[in-house]
């Protein structure tokens, strides 16, 4: 199974980041209902972008098979608990809430 990380803007659903077109590293953690996000990436415009827009994002994973969407799990922020930190370059995510779906079943 293939998982991407994909953070969009909650107004419009324009892709700010996807870790397959970053060729980025992530991993997501969860304690109770807040899910953390942490991406290993230099600062890139689309880094910059996730910053810009904090506070209005949606963050996605996409679990795949065989090519085909399995599984999308949608995060959102709501108050932009979102930093960079350059000394480790890694852009840290907080979500509060979250929505398993099956694109196939709409």
């Amino acid at each position: 199974m293939h998982e991407k990380l994909r953070i969009h803007h909650a107004v419009g659903s324009r892709v700010f980041f996807d870790s397959d077109r970053e060729s980025a590293e992530f991993q997501v953690g969860q304690d109770g209902e807040t899910w953390h996000f942490t991406v290993q990436s230099p600062r890139t415009p689309a880094i910059d972008q996730v910053l810009e827009f904090k506070d209005e994002l949606n963050v996605f994973i996409f679990r795949e098979e065989n090519g085909q969407s399995a599984e999308k799990v949608w995060f959102y922020t709501g108050h932009g608990d979102v930093t960079y930190h350059d000394d480790s370059q890694q852009l840290r995510i907080v979500t509060h809430g979250r929505i398993t779906y099956n694109p196939a079943d709409f």
